[in-house]
């Protein structure tokens, strides 16, 4: 079986695919192979170039070997969002280290962490989006949605200011007080 750097000079034929939300053009290479670990379960690999800007050279792997090239590139397009819900839970919601010592434990952690990022992006869809402040820094310029860390940060602030505004500030010098503890909010959250 040739590498995909090698299916990628032989011959190869062009796509046009929905990808993130737009269309891209490509090269592709597509083969049936067979690893020897399971040699009775045949793969589908698909080696594929994008036509302009894109990311080089790739190769994707399907134990669906029945399936076309564009069908498997559209299935690893749609885990993308799946990667970025683990990557964010593993960041931001302590699922990279559980300190589960218990088989029970162990079996919680995982659906907590995507029950509470669920949560999370429910309540900022409905409530949320209302308090959200995108920072104001160089690197934000162009940045049009709120990533987890956004939505994350908003929930906390939202919180501190429910908790501490509950207990009623009032009085000479309250409204300072209050600007004062919302900035710090901001830059803590």
């Amino acid at each position: 079986m040739p590498t995909p750097k090698q299916m990628m000079e032989g011959r190869c034929r062009r796509i046009e695919f929905a990808i993130y939300g737009r269309t891209e053009k490509a090269r592709l290479a597509e083969a049936c192979a067979r690893v020897h670990a399971a040699p009775g379960r045949p793969l589908r690999v698909v080696a594929v170039e994008a036509l302009r800007g894109g990311r080089g050279q790739e190769a994707f792997y399907s134990t669906r070997w029945e399936a076309s090239a564009e069908e498997v590139l559209t299935w690893y397009t749609a885990r993308w969002s799946i990667e970025v819900t683990f990557r964010d839970s593993k960041q931001h919601l302590g699922f990279e280290e559980p300190q589960g010592w218990t088989r029970k434990a162990v079996k919680r952690t995982a659906p907590m962490a995507m029950l509470l990022y669920s949560l999370i992006v429910l309540w900022f869809a409905q409530e949320g989006h209302r308090d959200y402040r995108p920072l104001d820094g160089q690197w934000y310029r162009s940045k049009t949605d709120p990533s987890f860390a956004d939505m994350l940060a908003t929930l906390r602030r939202v919180s501190l200011r429910r908790t501490i505004f509950a207990k009623g500030l009032s009085g000479r010098g309250s409204r300072k007080i209050r600007q004062l503890l919302e900035s710090l909010f901001s830059v803590a959250a």
